[in-house]
């Protein structure tokens, strides 16, 4: 019994963390699509497209990302194994990743 309820919580812990990716990337590319709305200065330009852009590609990417971790992660939570769970090197990447999308997207804004 208690076997079975760890493992209903690992798979519930592994769905909270997909919707986590899922939020964040839906977050990332609402910004995305103000900023290439509104830009700097309150106009739409190639600049604020072009920010737009990358940061609404970014918020795909973590979308992306996010779904195939939870799907590697379910699977290896059926067969018995951890292996992905404990693997920080993808989340690191992806964090990295959408800090150097934010700081392309503010030097287009701020600086073009």
């Amino acid at each position: 019994m208690a076997e079975e309820i760890g493992g209903v919580r690992d798979h519930l812990a592994n769905e909270r963390t997909q919707l986590a990716w899922l939020r964040t990337g839906a977050s990332v590319m609402v910004v995305g699509l103000a900023a290439a709305r509104y830009g700097g200065d309150g106009k739409v330009t190639v600049a604020s497209l072009a920010a737009g852009g990358v940061l609404v590609l970014a918020g795909l990417l973590l979308i992306v990302f996010g779904t195939q971790r939870y799907r590697q992660v379910a699977a290896e939570l059926r067969e018995g194994t951890a292996a992905t769970a404990s693997a920080t090197n993808g989340p690191t990447v992806a964090a990295l990743g959408l800090l150097v999308a934010l700081l392309v997207a503010g030097l287009l804004l701020f600086f073009a």
